[in-house]
């Protein structure tokens, strides 16, 4: 039996012995845990849950990714081996993905083992970041709806849909609008006067007692009812480039943070980051403590949006441009051997451009499937996939400006698999002379 054969005989061993290999080689030649600023918030929730004391706490984070820093009992290192084997499972619900969508078994082993190659993927899991274990869940989300959710009526499926959407809020409270767009398409794909008794309700029910439940307890800590305190913030942030254009009663706040960034511009530097680098100033200046001052810019940035929608929309459309890039998180100058820093930068360098390629020809699908949409009438499995990531990349465009990639990294591989659908199916085509 040939070398290939051996790999397609038993797909998810391949599968298994490729991830468990490539994240060896990583932790040989880096051994390294990256941390960020995100980092300190998740480590200190995962503090107070493992005392099972949250009075008093401010809010930074919602609970999901901080629960799996608990299970590690706060030691990183237990911390990146668990993600590891997160992102060797998604790799296998990936490829059962696949499976559903019409692959053949080689055609989705390959893809499979190529997308899970690219190194930002291995990556994200030596950092202390919620990527990882969002990659799974949202995965799996899509291996359940592949897998004729619309018309399976299991309660249990639905269970099991409910309690997978609501850690995705509980991880990222943003996801909130997941559920309701799952469900939106059930009832599009299956209206009769009796959808709404449907056992699908629930898959509405638990993320939103989920998102309803954490905002609870930081209205108890905070005073505020929000998912997370850093809300103002992030609005804020898609003002920066519009900041001074406000009423006297923020003038204060105005002059600092426009100030920040204006600095940043003359160093050549990224602004999407400038109310973070104004937060000591602005706070000095207004006495307002963190969660109230994220009320107060809150208020600062609806006002600003209200009064300058052109600017807003010019701003939502660099966000939204973000959206699409492709960045790696790690420590380029923390590789333990390194002479190989080299060689990783190399490969990536080739990987991004390969990414960028995939999730452009994916903006080019989207009128395919429009095309086809208006033709046929059907909600088809890439139609589904392509709308819900659209929507993503629209709401995080509107909801916050910097590290915008971070909230396309989940969406990915489906990216290329729809791309690779449709490259499927114009070869099929072409081969039976329907194009050309």
């Amino acid at each position: 039996m040939s070398n290939m054969n051996l790999l397609y005989k038993n797909p998810l061993r391949t599968i298994v012995i490729f991830g468990a290999l490539l994240r060896i080689i990583i932790l040989v030649f880096y051994q390294h845990i990256s941390t960020f600023p995100d980092s300190d918030g998740y480590r200190e929730l995962s503090t107070l849950l493992t005392n099972l004391n949250l009075s008093g706490y401010f809010g930074y984070r919602s609970p999901g990714y901080p629960l799996l820093l608990s299970l590690a009992n706060g030691n990183f290192y237990i911390v990146i081996f668990l993600q590891f084997l997160i992102g060797v499972a998604s790799m296998v619900v990936l490829y059962k993905n696949m499976l559903l969508l019409k692959f053949s078994s080689k055609n989705a082993l390959f893809a499979t083992l190529v997308m899970n190659s690219f190194l930002h993927v291995a990556f994200y899991e030596t950092c202390i970041l919620t990527e990882s274990l969002t990659l799974f869940f949202m995965t799996f989300v899509f291996n359940v709806m592949l897998n004729n959710y619309f018309n399976n009526k299991s309660i249990k499926t639905d269970l099991l849909m409910a309690f997978l959407l609501a850690y995705l809020v509980f991880i990222k409270p943003f996801y909130i609008f997941l559920p309701i767009l799952i469900y939106g398409f059930f009832i599009l794909k299956n209206f009769n006067a009796g959808i709404f008794r449907s056992s699908k309700i629930i898959i509405l029910f638990f993320p939103i007692m989920i998102f309803l439940g954490w905002s609870y307890v930081n209205k108890i800590n905070t005073g505020y009812f929000v998912p997370t305190t850093f809300y103002g913030y992030n609005l804020s942030q898609n003002c920066v480039y519009f900041a001074e254009k406000t009423s006297p009663k923020y003038e204060e706040i105005s002059k600092i943070y426009v100030r920040h960034r204006e600095e940043k511009i003359s160093q050549g530097k990224d602004v999407s980051m400038s109310i973070w680098d104004a937060y000591n100033d602005i706070q000095e200046a207004t006495g307002l403590s963190f969660v109230d001052l994220s009320f107060e810019l809150s208020q600062y940035s609806k006002e600003l949006i209200k009064n300058n929608p052109a600017d807003y929309l010019k701003q939502v459309t660099v966000s939204w441009y973000d959206f699409w890039r492709t960045d790696i998180y790690w420590n380029e100058t923390q590789f333990k051997v390194k002479k190989s820093a080299p060689a990783f930068i190399w490969v990536w360098d080739i990987q991004h451009y390969l990414l960028r390629f995939f999730k452009i020809a994916f903006l080019f699908n989207i009128l395919l499937l429009l095309f086809s949409f208006m033709k046929n009438r059907t909600f088809s499995s890439e139609i589904i996939i392509t709308t819900i990531i659209i929507v993503t990349s629209l709401l995080q465009a509107f909801s916050t400006y910097g590290t915008n990639s971070r909230f396309s990294y989940p969406f990915e591989s489906l990216m290329i698999v729809v791309v690779l659908l449709q490259f499927k199916k114009l070869w099929l085509d072409f081969r039976t002379k329907k194009i050309f």
